[in-house]
């Protein structure tokens, strides 16, 4: 009982800290809601265990946790290649400004 206390606690703070980034414009509402909707369902499984169950059972797994931990380990990929793909643009929007620089710098030396 303590833990899932705990656990919510924290599921709250960070729906807290999201919708501070969103007002921060750091990220956009669509993101905030979609990560609301994430910290949400984390609680309706915290809070109310036998959930996760009934929706692995639907799905043809065993265990709730089984099912939680497929779920988190697939969104986890998901998040890494869509930072992957960041990353990559901007790596490329930094070459293409450094080239540009290095091309304005060529041109003031001759």
């Amino acid at each position: 009982m303590l833990i899932q206390v705990i656990l919510l606690a924290i599921l709250f703070g960070a729906c807290v800290m999201t919708w501070k980034r969103a007002r921060e414009r750091v990220i956009s509402r669509r993101e905030a809601l979609a990560w609301s909707l994430l910290w949400i369902a984390a609680g309706f499984g915290i809070a109310l265990p036998w959930t996760t169950t009934r929706i692995a059972n639907f799905f043809g797994v065993g265990r709730g946790s089984d099912f939680v931990l497929y779920g988190s380990v697939l969104l986890l990929f998901v998040l890494v290649f869509k930072l992957f793909i960041v990353l990559d643009t901007l790596d490329r929007k930094l070459t293409e400004i450094v080239r540009r620089d290095a091309l304005k710098e060529l041109d003031k030396s001759s």
